[in-house]
């Protein structure tokens, strides 16, 4: 009874701010990417710190890193990375590639990922700006190979998306997915939230309504006058903040502080959506693989701390042995697993 009692809250909460504020319908990019200086964080290795062998994330970014590279045979290659957030892949991508271009539909993006790679002194590299959801500025048959990271679910239309991604890769191109599906959200995580500082007196708050049979995610974006410190001070119950803590009585006490609310549909395929869509567009294999990172993980695990390599060479040399194997390990497609995808 407890549990219908709060499914029913969740739902209300929702309806709430539909009836109450009005959220604007609005894009990815225009819902969050415009406005993080950083999508990652300032968290990735080589990008923003220098590589720390004892940190696992450190080893699974090089995982995913030569994941990309091999998948899409990129080596000496011109690739296109689609949606690079901070210019990952392509910025770690670039020093083994013949040239890597970006694009974007967020121009903030754009600005940062070509303010990155001047910082690093990349010179193969650069970005482009492009309108969502409209044709991609290149010709058919333009790269070798295409590196896509949690972006076409980004995108307004995902298989308009891989529609127009399939016409700009060669033939015989590769092109690699990692994608978020909603299988992993089951059983407790269908609502959520995330907080998102935008600057010392401001930021957003995020709610997630995951729809997971039907692929598709609903982000209500709240703008609050407000430090992701004050409200995180707030909404925290025992040290923890969760969805639980955002009632109607509480958006009724914020909402004097309530300056924007948006609203952004994405969609979510599953692996099996994905084969089907890329089937039908005419990709003649399509194969879902085991991954780079899942690769390096292991091996992370493998070590000691104290036999474990501490230099970066050392380390991508055991990588990338493992990751050639793993990417060439069929996965099971229930399980979501990254994809890649033959013209």
């Amino acid at each position: 009874m407890a549990m219908e009692k709060q499914y029913d809250l969740e739902v209300n909460v929702f309806n709430w701010i539909e009836e109450k504020l009005s959220p604007k319908l609005c894009t990815s990019e225009e819902f969050i990417y415009n406005e993080m200086e950083s999508q990652s964080d300032f968290s990735l290795p080589i990008i923003y710190q220098p590589f720390d062998s004892t940190k696992t994330f450190h080893w699974t970014d090089r995982g995913a890193l030569f994941d990309f590279l091999y998948s899409t045979y990129g080596e000496g290659k011109k690739l296109l990375d689609f949606g690079p957030g901070d210019g990952w892949p392509s910025l770690i991508v670039a020093p083994y590639a013949k040239e890597v271009i970006g694009l974007d539909a967020s121009l903030k993006r754009v600005d940062i990922c070509t303010q990155n790679a001047e910082r690093m002194g990349i010179k193969n590299a650069r970005f482009i700006n492009y309108e969502a959801d409209t044709k991609m500025p290149f010709e058919d048959n333009t790269f070798d190979g295409i590196m896509a990271a949690s972006s076409i679910e980004q995108t307004p239309n995902p298989k308009k998306t891989i529609e127009e991604l399939y016409r700009i890769l060669k033939p015989g191109g590769r092109l690699r997915i990692h994608y978020e599906a909603l299988n992993a959200y089951k059983n407790g995580q269908e609502n959520d939230l995330w907080i998102a500082e935008l600057d010392d007196r401001s930021c957003k708050l995020i709610l997630f309504d995951r729809n997971i049979e039907d692929e598709y995610v609903l982000q209500y974006g709240l703008t609050i006058e407000m430090s992701e410190e004050e409200l995180t001070k707030i909404l925290s119950l025992d040290n923890d903040v969760s969805f639980k803590q955002v009632t109607i009585p509480f958006l009724e006490e914020i909402e004097s502080k309530i300056v924007n609310v948006q609203v952004c549909k994405t969609i979510h395929p599953s692996g099996k959506t994905f084969v089907s869509w890329l089937k039908e567009i005419g990709f003649k294999e399509i194969l879902p693989f085991y991954s780079g990172r899942f690769a390096a993980f292991k091996l992370f695990e493998q070590f000691t701390d104290e036999e474990r390599p501490k230099d970066l060479d050392s380390i991508d040399e055991l990588i990338k042995r493992a990751t050639k194997v793993a990417i060439e390990l069929k996965a099971p497609i229930d399980m979501d697993p990254m994809i890649t995808a033959i013209k």
